[in-house]
C-alpha cells in the first residue's frame, strides 16, 4: 500500500527542476541530520567504525560523537562539514547526500556504467544532428545527400 509519492525514484521522463527556494525555508540543517543518519544505519558497520574508517581516510580524528552529532535532528548547530561529504559517503559506500544535493539543484547523477552510457548517447545524438545539418547544407548546394 502506498501512502503518497516516493521522492527517492526518478520517473525516466520528467525533467528534473531545482527546488526553489523560499524566503526563510532554505535552512536545510534537519534534512541534512536525517540524511546522515539514514546513511549511518545502512552504513552494514557500527558509528564507531564509521569513525575510525573516516579518521584513517582523512588522517583527523572524526568520533562517534560528531557523527551522533551530525546525525541528530536536535543538534542542528552541528550539521555535516560539506568538506566532510564526500568521506561519508565513501565510508558508508552511499550518495545519498550527492543525490539529495543534485536534486534541490534540479539535476539527475549517474554513476559509473550509467554515466558512461548517458555521455555515448549525448555523443550520438550530436553525431546524428551533425550528420542531419551536413545533408542540408549539400541539399542546399545542390548536391544529393
Amino acid at each position: 500500500m502506498r501512502h503518497g509519492k516516493d521522492d527517492r525514484t526518478f520517473d525516466l521522463f520528467e525533467i528534473p527542476q531545482p527546488v526553489l527556494a523560499i524566503p526563510g525555508q532554505g535552512n536545510y540543517s534537519v534534512q541534512v541530520s536525517e540524511l546522515v543518519g539514514e546513511m549511518l544505519k545502512a552504513a552494514g558497520v557500527d558509528r564507531y567504525e564509521v569513525a575510525a574508517r573516516m579518521s584513517r581516510l582523512s588522517g583527523d580524528d572524526v568520533s562517534k560523537a560528531m557523527l551522533d552529532a551530525w546525525s541528530s535532528p536536535a543538534r542542528t548547530d552541528h550539521n555535516l562539514p560539506f568538506y566532510r561529504v564526500a568521506l561519508l559517503e565513501e565510508v558508508c559506500a552511499s550518495h545519498l547526500l550527492t543525490n539529495w544535493l543534485v536534486a534541490q539543484r534540479g539535476g539527475r547523477v549517474a554513476y559509473g556504467r550509467d554515466a558512461l552510457l548517458a555521455e555515448l548517447g549525448r555523443l550520438e545524438r550530436t553525431r546524428d544532428e551533425a550528420a542531419r545539418q551536413a545533408r542540408e547544407l549539400k541539399r542546399a548546394m545542390g548536391e544529393k545527400a
